[in-house]
């Protein structure tokens, strides 16, 4: 079976336009999270810098998230066949005020504007959306299908509908955003996009491509517990982290970034599933939420935070939990609080589950 790495990253989100603007204001501790200019009752984290009509937003985040994923990996080209390159760029939900066929079609889009004539597919997965695209390009680089992917997810749902509707459901924010802690009351929605270049190992090797790191594990599973909330134990979270292990070979990871939405019932599942999957051993794993920061970028949370993942094992530096001042003793984790840490990483795992039950898990690994 054909191994893949990822050659490129590509990210636009609150915190900054381009990888590196995200992640030094991720690192530094910033937030994105504030008063919504438009809805003031709300906390959200928009994208200040980008100034689009609003029927071109979503194809600008994924444009951008891409343009920069595909420049990063210094892929020229002619260097593949157009019919080998595949597109995994998805968006979880319409932006129902818009042209619904428009937004859920934003890989073709990339399609034409790129010329990869490959397989494209729009995956809909709620929160798991990014990560369930990531595992679904490598899966086509594997099976021989594609030698190159454009994989992830973008989003921008910060309209009335939606915004209403998590309202109804009680999981915003109305104190801030705080993960783990004993006051959380619900997230903050932003909008963003996170793409990654996935290659064949061999042929990315041949052509001197810089690798930020290899997806050696992956699961995605579901929940069918009820129609929103997970199984209170975790299991199902537990078992899709130990297929995804086994998968990579390992039996630990030295970062877990989390899915980590700050709801009341969201981070205790999460924590006993951590510490059913690793026993003993989940104590010793920095584990951080980055939403605090970022906002919950809703579909697109899984490809960026994929990204995060990457970006600390490049660095060899955890991005902090903010906002925790006050630990959750049902949440007994390392959770990196406030401030960045330093740490050698070879493995790092990103956790992202969706209303409905979705699991997308993935594992990175130098």
């Amino acid at each position: 079976m054909k191994k893949v790495v990822v050659t490129g990253i590509g990210l636009t989100t609150p915190l900054g336009m381009g990888r590196e603007r995200t992640w030094t204001s991720l690192l530094q501790g910033r937030s994105a999270v504030t008063r919504d200019p438009v809805f003031p009752d709300v906390l959200t984290a928009r994208i200040n810098d980008l100034d689009v009509p609003a029927e071109t937003r979503l194809l600008s985040l994924g444009f951008l998230a891409a343009a920069e994923a595909i420049h990063d990996a210094a892929l020229a080209s002619s260097f593949y066949p157009p019919e080998r390159l595949g597109c995994t760029v998805s968006v979880s939900k319409p932006d129902m005020p818009l042209n619904v066929s428009y937004t859920s079609s934003l890989g073709k889009q990339l399609f034409r504007i790129f010329n990869f004539l490959g397989p494209s597919q729009n995956l809909a997965a709620a929160c798991a959306t990014g990560a369930d695209s990531i595992i679904v390009g490598a899966d086509w680089i594997r099976e021989g299908v594609c030698d190159a992917v454009l994989a992830g997810s973008a989003e921008s749902s910060l309209n009335e509908l939606y915004i209403s509707g998590f309202r109804q459901m009680g999981v915003l924010s109305e104190k801030g955003v705080r993960p783990f802690d004993r006051n959380r009351d619900g997230f903050a929605i932003g909008e963003g996009a996170g793409i990654l270049m996935l290659e064949r190992a061999d042929t990315a090797i041949m052509r001197g491509a810089k690798i930020y790191g290899e997806v050696s594990g992956w699961d995605m599973s579901n929940d069918a517990s009820g129609p929103v909330a997970f199984n209170p134990d975790g299991s199902s979270i537990t078992g899709a982290i130990q297929r995804a292990l086994k998968r990579a070979g390992l039996e630990s990871v030295d970062y877990i970034n989390a899915h980590g939405t700050a709801t009341q019932l969201n981070d205790i599942v999460e924590t006993r599933a951590i510490c059913s999957a690793f026993g003993a051993a989940a104590p010793r794993i920095p584990v951080s939420s980055t939403k605090a920061a970022t906002g919950h970028l809703l579909g697109a949370c899984g490809s960026v935070e994929a990204a995060f993942c990457l970006l600390a094992m490049r660095d060899g530096a955890i991005p902090p939990t903010l906002n925790l001042q006050d630990p959750d003793p049902e949440c007994g984790l390392d959770y990196v609080p406030g401030v960045t840490r330093n740490k050698v990483i070879s493995h790092a795992m990103s956790l992202s589950f969706g209303f409905g039950g979705q699991i997308g898990i993935v594992i990175f690994s130098s």
